[in-house]
């Protein structure tokens, strides 16, 4: 059992992110390929997954062959940003940190002697992994990223009307069926049963607590930072559905215009909408000036910058066929 021993200060402190985190998703949906139970809302797709995997996703999913067990680098607790530049974090983790987190598990033989390049830190391996990141991510988690973040969104959605009428307590409390909340004197407890340890307590000692829910996680787990809040990932409630790829709106306007008007739902900025979908600001801008002339979304000044916002057009066409490969942010 992992325990996390809270405070007054830890639950003041306490955070819902507010999306899905992208670099925790790209994990689980690896580790969801190993496990050997997959709930059936994945069944689907784990085997459009598994067909479609190829050898230059190897240095990535050789990480994420052990069941529960993943490098610590590989989810970093960092969750804005584009793709591109979480994954480059990754990429560019420390060769001590590299060293240490990889070298002890290849000399075990849990990795297979092609990681050690990437336990030195040489740069090609280290190219070789990012790669293999994005490789990975256009085939497990791109089609079906707005299915996930939809998902995500509606639980944090819940989780604040269980807020505004229950208060903390009542969140933690339902959290998730993998936890269980209890009151212990002037001390809280959040505790969960962890498939490769027991009898674990962790004190924030005031930092407090970021809960992360995810959409592919099978159960909770905990993800290093030595020097911020405890962060949480936590499994979210299943949908009725069957996780799938909406390709029809792709297909219409094509993948990466498809991208900017998903995002758009949040009113980003320019420079906001480029990161979350991956392009240049320039490009960002050149489709989201064809949306506003198709009448799908507008832009209006907020001082000395700009929103981009769906128009009802937009929204109900971007419900009607989500796109099949946005990207996350």
């Amino acid at each position: 059992m992992t325990t996390l021993r809270l405070n007054a200060t830890d639950l003041s402190r306490t955070v819902l992110h507010a999306g899905p985190a992208a670099l925790v998703e790209l994990a689980m949906a690896a580790q969801r390929l190993v496990l050997a139970d997959v709930p059936t809302h994945l069944i689907a797709w784990r085997a459009r997954t598994r067909a479609a995997l190829r050898p230059d996703m190897r240095p990535y999913l050789d990480l994420c062959r052990t069941p529960y067990l993943l490098p610590d680098f590989l989810t970093p607790p960092r969750f804005d940003g584009g793709l591109a530049s979480l994954v480059d974090q990754v990429a560019g983790t420390p060769d001590e940190v590299l060293a240490a987190e990889l070298s002890p598990l290849v000399e075990s033989g849990a990795l297979p002697a092609r990681v050690a390049p990437l336990a030195a830190g040489e740069a090609a391996a280290r190219a070789r992994l990012r790669a293999a990141m994005l490789a990975f991510h256009g085939v497990a988690l791109a089609p079906y990223w707005t299915e996930v973040e939809t998902a995500v969104r509606a639980d944090r959605a819940v989780r604040g009307h269980v807020l505004a009428g229950g208060g903390l307590d009542r969140v933690l409390r339902d959290l998730s069926p993998y936890l269980a909340w209890a009151e212990t004197g002037e001390s809280y407890a959040l505790s969960y049963r962890c498939a490769v340890a027991d009898d674990i307590e962790l004190t924030p000692g005031g930092r407090g607590l970021t809960l992360v829910p995810c959409h592919l996680a099978p159960q909770p787990f905990l993800l290093a930072d030595p020097t911020g809040p405890l962060v949480l990932v936590y499994p979210i409630r299943p949908g009725p559905e069957h996780l799938r790829s909406r390709a029809p709106l792709a297909d219409l306007l094509g993948r990466t215009r498809a991208a900017v008007l998903a995002a758009t739902a949040e009113a980003p900025g320019t420079s906001q909408l480029a990161r979350r979908v991956g392009v240049s600001a320039a490009t960002a801008s050149e489709h989201a000036a064809t949306l506003r002339a198709a009448g799908l979304i507008t832009t209006r000044r907020a001082g000395a910058s700009v929103r981009h916002c769906l128009t009802p057009l937009g929204e109900q066409l971007l419900r009607a066929g989500g796109p099949a490969e946005a990207g996350p942010g």
